[in-house]
């Protein structure tokens, strides 16, 4: 069954980093991330959004301007 979670790439743009800070966080926390085309699983894609601020399921208050 193939992985149908988000890119790598589109999680950066998302965050409003680089693919390579979000790769390198993944290697450092033990996720797969090979390149900025690796898709996320939907388990790790949570636990991606807790590291970069960007939760859905968490009440955010949004950033100041």
């Amino acid at each position: 069954m193939p992985n149908k979670g988000p890119k790598i790439k589109e999680l950066a743009v998302e965050f409003g980093v680089t693919a390579r800070v979000v790769i390198d966080r993944c290697r450092a926390e033990g996720l797969p991330a090979q390149n900025s085309l690796t898709r996320i699983k939907p388990g790790d894609e949570r636990l991606i959004r807790s590291w970069f601020g960007n939760d859905q399921s968490e009440n955010s208050t949004p950033p100041k301007q």
